[in-house]
Order: C-alpha cells, then structure tokens, then sequence
C-alpha cells in the first residue's frame, strides 16, 4: 500500500483521469471515494486478472475496498478489491505524475498477470494525453427524468400489496425499491461529476467504482453500516423516516408523523437485538436525532461499542454478518421481507443496497450501505431509490419519497 502526499495545484492535474482510464482499459478494478466530513479522497487499484469475491474478516484481509450486492448468501459474494496501489490526495484532484510512476514503479507484481497489468499502466500512464472528457463509454445526445406512468402504476400496486401483507401479519415492514434509468447528459464526464457529488454532499460517502464484467457505480450514500477505528471503537447507525431539506430548514424544528418515527424504531431495534443475540449489553445509544442528507432530512440514532473494553475485537465481522441487510433495506422479520421483494420489485437491485467501503485501510474499516446510487453505463444512468413501507404508509408518499431520493442523483446529472 503506497500513499502519494498533496501537492500544489501546478502539478499534473491530468494523473487521475489517466489512471482511470488506463484501469478501463486493462480491465482492473479501481474505486475512489471521499469519507463523510472529509475533503481528501482515496483511490485504490487492483491489479489481480480477476476481482476476489470473498467474505469479508475484518481479522484476516488485508488493506482493500469492499463492495458487496444486496443478495449476499452467507456473505460470501462480497467483491475485494485488494490496496496493491493506494493513493490519497487533495480536493483538487491534484496528484503528481512522477510520484504516481514512482509509486507503481514500487508496486509488487506476486504473479506474471499482475506484473504485466502494473507496466501496462506505467506505459499508458507515461504515455497519456490530455482528454476532454472522462465519459463512461461513448455521449448521450438528450437528458430525460421524466418517470413513465407505467413505473408509478407499478409501485403504487407494490406498495398496496406489501400493506396488505403486514395486515395481514405475514411481516411488520418492508422495504421496497425502484429504478429509473436516465440518458446521461451530452459530453458526460464520470471524473468530474463525481468531484461535484463531493462538493454537494460533504456529509455522504462519496464512491466512483468500477469493476470488470459489473461496470461502473457511483453515490453518495448518508448511511453507516458498520466503522471500526485504530482505537477498536466500533459504530453503527439506523437511519429511517424521510423529509425534504430545504435551505431554510431548522432541523430542530423538524416533525416527524408517526409513521416515520416507528419506521426509524424497527431499525433501531433490529441492532439491538443484533446486539442480544450476542449478548452485548455494553454499548451507547444516542437518538433518535434530525439530521441533514443533501436534500433530505432523516431520523437518527447512532450505536457505539468499545471493544477493547468488552473485550470483543472480533464485533466488526461478526455485526456485519448479522446486520446485512439491515431493515432499512429489506424489512421485518428480514426472511419474509426479501421474499415479498424477490417476488415483486421488477429489477434486480445489483449493489443497491448492499454494502461498499474501504477495508482495515489506515487500520480503519468504514462501511456504507449503497443508498443514493446509480449504474453508469454506455449512454444511460439507472437510478435506484427505495422506502420503507409499514401498516400506516401511503402509497403515493411514497413514490413522492423515492422521487426525492432520485433527486440525489439527478440534482448533480442536471448540472454537468
């Protein structure tokens, strides 16, 4: 794992754009994401012919990204994209092509595969012309977000059918997801829209990752799964209930319907008894709390567990096992909600709404469920958003929610 320091803004501004474009093309994975709060950014390249699919040991795997799909049986279907260049820089993208040749040049090739992808790199890199666009494959010609009326139609009765079923009492909550795909505007360029998605949402952990044969996803997700410190300070969050934000919102001032307030309650307690089962009783609590996503406001409350002190080092993995996927994203009880999913949403959600972020990199691990996302693909964006849907939900709000979670996406897609 090498580590490239800032450097001022007359260095070669163009070095990102050729180490994504070289990983495009020798066919590598490679993410870069910025953490919530932070303004440095961190890439990392893996080399290896193919992308690892593993479980993920936060004791075991060494320095890497992890990006895993919603359906995840046993957790084993998890993509590890392994640090053999790790990279942190500054806000302005700055990074110096002759400390990234000398990095690369010192990256060790443990396989004749790997070492001919490493000097495949360093001879583009070497080589690199200053492109105008850092577009995902190929231009759009038109820009449309405009939902069909055949999409509503089919929510709408997806949602009525998921109320009928916790009448019922077949579950107490599911939550259902839809997707939305946009042409992307003329000349889009992925680099420079993921810097704006940075710039808009500070807050968000903000992720650009490609991986061979799965394509390219990016988003700007408010919610943690799992984090885990150099100090062992492990941390979790639900994050439920959802409202517009608008500039002269006062988050104090926020009201909640009872509703979203329960909603954001069984997530809550879906980790405390993720907690009984393991019979951890030592852990705090602080919530639930207003906070501010972008454009949306949500309901939140944060668990954190030292443990050095319980003296349980091992409570990263074994929560992320247990958490995922959380009942923010699937429901309760989880088994008859994914079954109503599987049954009814009528695409397959991929990454959304599992589970993406760096890995015992720095010694910390900082985990994020795939919320406010979107597939790029050649000349199209497909958009997913999602709500939670209870016995006292309206099937028209929440479409009107999941717009609003589209707009999270669409709000940096409008402005390139």
């Amino acid at each position: 794992m090498i580590q490239i320091p800032n450097k001022p803004a007359s260095q070669d501004t163009q070095c990102l754009s050729s180490l994504w474009h070289s990983a495009a093309s020798e066919q590598l994975a490679i993410a870069i994401w910025q953490l919530p709060g932070q303004t440095r950014k961190h890439l990392i390249l893996d080399f290896s012919e193919r992308t690892q699919q593993t479980k993920i040991d936060l004791e075991e795997l060494p320095g890497g990204f992890a990006f895993s799909p919603f359906l995840n049986e046993s957790g084993t279907q998890t993509l590890f994209l392994k640090a053999d260049l790790h990279l942190s820089f500054d806000s302005d993208d700055t990074l110096s092509r002759e400390e990234v040749t000398q990095a690369l040049a010192l990256v060790v090739g443990d396989s004749v595969e790997k070492q001919s992808k490493k000097e495949a790199v360093l001879s583009k890199l070497e080589q690199f012309e200053v492109k105008t666009t850092s577009s995902v494959s190929g231009r759009a010609q038109t820009f449309d977000a405009v939902a069909s009326d055949t999409e509503r139609q089919h929510f709408l009765q997806m949602v009525e059918q998921a109320i009928e079923a916790i009448r019922r009492g077949d579950f107490q909550k599911v939550a259902l997801s839809r997707s939305r795909e946009v042409n992307l505007p003329t000349d889009f360029d992925v680099l420079r829209t993921f810097k704006k998605m940075c710039m808009t949402y500070p807050n968000a952990f903000v992720s650009l990752v490609s991986v061979p044969g799965l394509g390219v996803w990016m988003g700007a997700s408010p919610e943690i799964l799992i984090s885990q410190n150099a100090e062992g300070t492990f941390r979790t969050v639900s994050l439920a209930g959802t409202q517009a934000a608008h500039p002269d919102t006062r988050v104090k001032e926020a009201h909640w319907t009872h509703k979203e307030i329960e909603e954001q309650a069984l997530v809550s307690r879906y980790i405390v008894n993720c907690f009984k089962k393991i019979r951890l009783r030592e852990y705090d609590e602080e919530g639930p709390k207003t906070v501010v996503a972008g454009n949306l406001m949500h309901l939140r409350t944060d668990f954190k567990v030292d443990t050095q002190a319980v003296g349980f080092p091992q409570l990263g993995t074994v929560m992320l096992e247990l958490l995922h996927p959380t009942s923010a994203v699937c429901g309760m009880p989880k088994a008859a909600a994914l079954g109503f999913i599987l049954k009814h949403e009528a695409h397959n959600r991929q990454f959304y709404s599992g589970y993406l972020g760096p890995v015992n990199l720095e010694q910390e691990t900082h985990l994020f469920v795939n919320l406010r996302c979107m597939q790029l693909r050649e000349h199209t964006a497909v958009l997913y958003a999602g709500a939670g849907v209870t016995a006292e939900s309206v099937p028209e709000k929440e479409w009107l929610e999941t717009n609003m979670k589209c707009q999270t996406m669409l709000q940096v897609l409008h402005s390139e």
